[in-house]
């Protein structure tokens, strides 16, 4: 009788205790299903599963519907939206034909999915298929094609042609066309090339088979001598042609050429035009145009003055003999003494 007593008197104990270990219970199970809610929306849990994805881009030619280039890399981070990724660790490749014409490698990129642009930099390779080419490059962009453009500086190496440096260059799928943008020096075979916008082409062998530099260029030109010539414009051809337009200063040896217009032909003979003149020593030789040629005649007419000293020549037709340093005037010649007309005439026929 007095064991029942008891047990009755411990029943509501035993449900109250109950009661409390299960309110723990649910307790600590709620707070455990937060945590870990917490933790599946906690952005830095996300990017670090970002950061772990694999990036795979492809721009396909529309018309064609060729792989024009492919891109893959190791790591990535998506900031804001998808529209623009932060990739690392980056093998990319360009196509032509179902061929790879180049290949990619950079540290880092930034992608724009929807534009399928993409910019390579850090320090960026680009080789090609037969080790012929080697360009580094601050900045690289795709989505322009097949082409390349190195940016923010460059060095390129093209084997047995070549160096090329400067700011920025584009560079078309068979190499056959560079062009490039603050050229600081362009090392070939024949010329040494600098200017503010130059355009190189290369023939199917690999060599440099023109150049045309505008905005003011500088061109030197590898012979015996190292001539060299600036302009405004200067066009050069693999067979020594060199034409150069507007400001024109060229240097040959000890002689200084000037003029509106300047032309070196292949077999080394140069033509002048428009406002010439030429200076060799205390000779100074003035016209509208001139002709130099076997390294020793410059012939100057088109109201031509020969200045040596303080005398002045004034003919139809000047001849100046570089190798004697001699003037011979030809036509209706005068010859003045002095630094201005009014002086004493000394000589006219």
């Amino acid at each position: 009788m007095i064991n029942r007593i008891t047990f009755s008197k411990l029943i509501p104990f035993l449900v109250v205790g109950s009661t409390v270990v299960l309110f723990v219970m649910a307790f600590i199970r709620g707070n455990l299903i937060v945590q870990k809610s917490e933790k599946e929306l906690n952005p830095e849990e996300q990017k670090g599963e970002a950061q772990a994805k694999e990036y795979i881009l492809k721009e396909i030619d529309a018309k064609t519907g060729q792989l024009r280039w492919k891109l893959t890399a190791r790591e990535g981070e998506s900031k804001d939206n998808l529209q623009g990724v932060l990739i690392k660790d980056i093998n990319a490749e360009v196509y032509k034909n179902n061929s790879i014409v180049f290949k990619l490698f950079a540290p880092y990129a930034k992608a724009n999915a929807e534009s399928k642009e993409i910019l390579l930099f850090g320090e960026v390779v680009v080789k090609d298929n037969n080790e012929n080419f080697l360009l580094t490059a601050n900045e690289l962009s795709l989505g322009m094609g097949t082409s390349i453009e190195a940016q923010k500086g460059f060095n390129l190496t093209l084997k047995d042609s070549g160096t090329v440096k400067g700011d920025s260059a584009l560079i078309n799928d068979d190499q056959s066309q560079i062009i490039v943008k603050k050229l600081q020096e362009g090392q070939f075979k024949d010329i040494i090339l600098s200017g503010e916008n130059v355009y190189i082409e290369k023939s199917p062998k690999g060599e440099i088979s023109k150049a045309r530099i505008s905005n003011n260029g500088r061109i030197i030109l590898k012979n015996k001598t190292n001539d060299n010539l600036s302009a405004e414009t200067i066009i050069w051809t693999k067979d020594g042609k060199v034409e150069a337009i507007n400001n024109v200063v060229y240097n040959s040896e000890d002689k200084v050429f000037k003029a509106g217009y300047l032309l070196i032909n292949p077999d080394k003979k140069v033509s002048a035009k428009n406002n010439v003149n030429v200076t060799h020593g205390q000779t100074r030789c003035y016209g509208d145009s001139l002709i130099y040629e076997n390294n020793s005649l410059v012939v100057i007419t088109g109201r031509p003055k020969a200045i040596q000293g303080d005398k002045q020549i004034i003919a139809d037709k000047i001849v100046y003999d570089i190798t004697n340093r001699k003037v011979q005037a030809l036509g209706n010649v005068k010859t003045i003494v002095g630094k201005t007309e009014d002086t004493k005439t000394t000589k006219k026929s």
